[in-house]
């Protein structure tokens, strides 16, 4: 089937479910009491309701009530399962992969819906004998495996430039981790003049770095050049160029990061920002410093987590020549003679044979999720215990054997070791779609259970990590104030919740409390005053703006006006910085150094940019940026 996009998919799924419907038995007639029935089972993210209209005989009406569930990923079982429930008149329907929990969570409700309009449950959930799929062999200009970020600029790039494409993803969503990321854009831009100037001492700093080779040297002479004139000029505004862009992330990946991939990455992140901007995609309107990005450069979308890109990319796949396929899985790629990839061996839902022919991208992710493969890669001095103890943030279906399969077929994988730990995950489920980017680092302070600064909250995230997890129960509490949140019904976590709906349902552990006294009682810290002379001290650098024992330079929002609002966090797994070597055309690279024709990579299966700290709000323009690379070549280069 071809999907036009993620909202025609939503909007096509009742007509789809109902095509099903033509193919199987007609249900078992059912006897209900004819009315309206109402439940509620736990999702991912809390309660998910559901009221069911019926007739006599009929399951009239589904309709999902109050819910946090995962936008772009919740959102598809909530349009999906019920419409299956309908077209089908069965609780035997199939879970959206990826969306287990939300669909079980519907399951389950209108279960009990049915139950109490006096259903026969046993007969309800009966196999209902639908055909399987068949075997299939298909063929385009690209073939495209994995449908997050990077697949999805990929598919977009290929069918500018003309190809067809056919884009495969295993689960039942589009979007990858892609579309639970933070959704921070990092790029200099001129609305940085906006912003006041910040010290530039760490700026100044990355100048005088030992070089590692004429290339580095010559981006610290010409940052330094930018640095004196900017200080000359007597300018009052936040310095930002590209050159400072591109040591930081040097840098900040302690220097394991291919330069030249660094300085294209960096030089084209505004021209990926203009793209996704002349895609529809809307950006608040502040730029503010990402956690873990270092510098005021971050964009940030005006919708939830990554929903905004992949909104846009599907739309603008709509009436295109893409096929996406669906609960398609890559089992191995298929090469010729001579060892070039011709295209990809699949395997369906149903366990049918998908053969598709054509050039391929890989796009599948890294294996921050998989257990096994970052204690064989990554578990070392650095990382000691990556074990199942940690948890992640990725979705389910990112799960690494992209790598697998592109080694298999000669791909290089280099940097494999590396491996990011993110600081601000939940506790107890690992995600990070619940934290809350809008505040900015400039917003917050981090603190222990004894109401104590321990880190620089703006600082690298392996370092924040390695600082979160020395604390009490390997937890900290980012704690804001009013003056950062004067209205919490217009800030919203990274999944859309505003800050008052989360802390009156205590979500995530979101709390609030207008004295210190009872917010001290709620993170276990047993004297208020070392609370208070917390925030006391954090006050008067931000009346001084100098920069603090632990090297904080970012002060802007003070910490002494209650409301005060506080969550735990804790690291969990986050991003792996190795994976395929690739060219500066996004094509494969075997271990002789050559490139691998008819293979391409994109996105975090890759290992040439972050090196040993990927920067927050990298991840994005990677995923823009080389899916759009990858797609242009894949589609132009000369067969």
């Amino acid at each position: 089937m071809r999907i036009k996009s993620q909202l025609a998919l939503l909007l096509t799924i009742a007509m789809l479910a109902l095509s099903f419907a033509g193919c199987a038995e007609p249900a078992p007639t059912q006897s209900y009491t004819a009315g309206s029935y109402t439940a509620s089972a736990p999702g991912m993210s809390g309660p998910v309701s559901l009221t069911v209209t019926v007739s006599a005989d009929k399951i009239e009406k589904i309709e999902i009530g109050d819910n946090y569930e995962t936008p772009g990923i919740g959102s598809v079982a909530k349009e999906q399962v019920p419409a299956s429930i309908l077209a089908h008149q069965s609780l035997a329907v199939d879970t959206v992969a990826g969306a287990t929990m939300t669909s079980r969570a519907i399951l389950a409700a209108a279960e009990d819906c049915l139950a109490q309009a006096g259903g026969n449950i046993e007969q309800l959930k009966a196999d209902l004998g639908l055909p399987k799929e068949q075997d299939a062999t298909k063929s385009a200009d690209v073939i495209i495996v994995g449908g997050g970020g990077a697949g999805l600029s990929a598919a977009v790039a290929a069918t500018e430039a003309g190809a067809s494409v056919i884009l495969i993803e295993k689960q039942g969503f589009l979007g990858g981790n892609s579309i639970v990321s933070g959704g921070i854009y990092n790029a200099p831009d001129e609305k940085q003049k906006e912003l006041p100037a910040q010290d530039l001492a760490g700026a100044y700093a990355l100048t005088e770095k030992e070089a590692r080779s004429e290339q580095h040297k010559q981006l610290m002479a010409t940052l330094r050049q930018q640095l004196d004139q900017h200080v000359a000029d007597g300018n009052k505004y936040l310095f930002d160029s590209v050159e400072l862009f591109v040591l930081q992330t040097y840098d900040g990946g302690d220097y394991v990061g291919n330069l030249d991939h660094i300085q294209q990455f960096c030089s084209k992140a505004y021209s990926g920002l203009e793209w996704l901007k002349g895609m529809g995609l809307e950006f608040t309107d502040a730029i503010t410093q990402g956690t873990g990005s270092l510098w005021p450069r971050t964009h940030k979308t005006a919708k939830p987590n990554g929903v905004g890109y992949i909104e846009v990319f599907t739309n603008r796949l709509a009436n295109s020549a893409c096929e996406i396929l669906m609960n398609t899985k890559a089992d191995s790629l298929i090469t010729d003679a001579a060892g070039a990839v011709t295209g990809v061996n699949a395997i369906g839902k149903d366990g049918e044979k998908v053969t598709l022919n054509g050039r391929v991208i890989m796009c599948t992710g890294g294996f921050a999720g998989n257990v096994e493969m970052r204690v064989e890669h990554c578990q070392g001095e650095k990382w000691p215990d990556l074990g199942p103890s940690m948890k992640t943030t990725n979705v389910a279906g990112v799960s690494g054997e992209g790598l697998l399969i592109a080694q298999a077929a000669g791909a290089d994988l280099i940097n494999m070791e590396q491996i990011q730990i993110l600081q601000v995950c939940n506790p107890w489920t690992g995600i990070a779609s619940d934290y809350t980017e809008a505040v900015g680092v400039e917003g917050q302070i981090f603190v222990n259970n004894n109401g104590e600064r321990f880190t620089n909250e703006g600082g690298r995230r392996d370092v924040v990590s390695k600082a979160i997890m020395a604390q009490p129960e390997g937890k900290m509490w980012v704690l804001i104030s009013s003056d950062a949140i004067p209205d919490p019904t217009a800030i919203t976590n990274n999944s859309g919740v505003p800050m008052n709906v989360l802390c009156e349902n205590n979500i995530s552990g979101y709390a609030t409390f207008d004295t210190l006294e009872a917010l001290a009682e709620y993170i276990g810290c047993k004297d208020v005053n070392v609370l208070k002379a917390t925030l006391d001290a954090f006050d008067a650098h931000v009346d001084s703006q100098e920069a603090d024992e632990f090297g904080r330079i970012l002060f802007k929002k003070k910490m002494n006006a209650g409301p005060w609002y506080v969550y735990p966090r804790s690291p969990a797994a986050h991003h792996t910085m190795g994976g395929v070597n690739i060219d500066l055309n996004a094509r494969a690279l075997g271990k002789d150094g050559k490139v691998i024709k008819g293979l391409y990579a994109a996105g975090e299966i890759t290992g040439v940019l972050h090196g040993g700290n990927r920067l927050g709000g990298n991840a994005i323009v990677d995923f823009t940026l080389y899916g759009k690379i990858a797609g242009t070549a894949a589609a132009t280069d000369p067969k």
